[in-house]
């Protein structure tokens, strides 16, 4: 029994490598004479090895030999690199529709409920209303203009300030201090006046405390999102993570609305 559970897992493995092989050589040999000049890489992990610790040192000499816009095999995923102001404007401005359109990860996909938020929705017409629904109910003038809104808003900021008061001539993780500033304020208007008091301020941290492990699992680099083959098997736990953290937040959204 034991033979044959090796011989199986030897077989996935042999299978999952010979199917990484053969995407990448057909990426490769693929005529795309529309492609950007860039690295070569390796087969299967592309230019993975060669990344080192400083992407951003990294990517800039690669802009250096290879210019404004290069391409770079990252595993299986073919990526498209620009470091020119007019290049990026070309992308987000005047060509944002087309560009609009991104592969979403694993851990977005769980975090917001499938890609179907304002962040990662494909533009369809969906998107176009929630996009309207939060212009005019959330940015607009006249909400922001609102005594109320205000009011919330020196508050955080005035804490902010009292903070650096408080601890001058000490360091100050400017990072963090604008992450809270901006949370407290996000959960300020979304239920301030509603949960006050002990009961507010235990909602408050354990909120922040989610959001900061969210945002750093969104952020941690995802074998499965450079070998799409390999997502199903959850091989990092990303998935698993999420999802835990998402019965937190709703949990946490459940008790304010209650």
């Amino acid at each position: 029994m034991d033979h044959l559970y090796v011989v199986a897992i030897l077989f996935s493995v042999l299978t999952l490598s010979l199917s990484s092989i053969f995407c990448y050589l057909k990426s490769f040999l693929k005529k795309s004479p529309h492609l950007p000049p860039g690295p070569r890489g390796l087969p299967i992990l592309g230019y993975l090895p060669f990344l080192g610790k400083n992407f951003l040192q990294t990517f800039t000499d690669l802009g250096h030999k290879y210019g404004p816009i290069f391409k770079i095999y990252l595993g299986n995923k073919l990526c498209v690199v620009i470091s020119s102001p007019s290049l990026v404007k070309e992308v987000v401005r005047n060509k944002d529709a087309i560009f609009a359109t991104r592969d979403t990860t694993v851990a977005a996909l769980v975090s917001f409920y499938g890609g179907k938020d304002i962040i990662f929705s494909n533009p369809n017409s969906h998107w176009v209303l929630m996009r309207k629904i939060f212009i005019q109910e959330m940015m607009s003038q006249t909400s922001l203009d609102l005594e109320a809104s205000n009011a919330l808003r020196k508050d955080v900021v005035r804490k902010a300030v009292r903070f650096v008061q408080a601890n001058m001539g000490k360091p100050i993780q400017i990072d963090h201090l604008t992450f809270q500033t901006s949370l407290h304020l996000v959960t300020n208007m979304m239920w301030g006046g509603i949960v006050e008091g002990e009961l507010g301020a235990k909602i408050e941290a354990e909120f922040f405390v989610l959001v900061s492990k969210i945002l750093d699992l969104l952020g941690k680099p995802k074998v499965s999102d450079l070998f799409p083959v390999l997502a199903r098997f959850d091989m990092q736990g990303i998935k698993r993570q999420m999802e835990g953290y998402m019965q937190s937040a709703d949990t946490i959204f459940e008790a304010v609305i209650a």
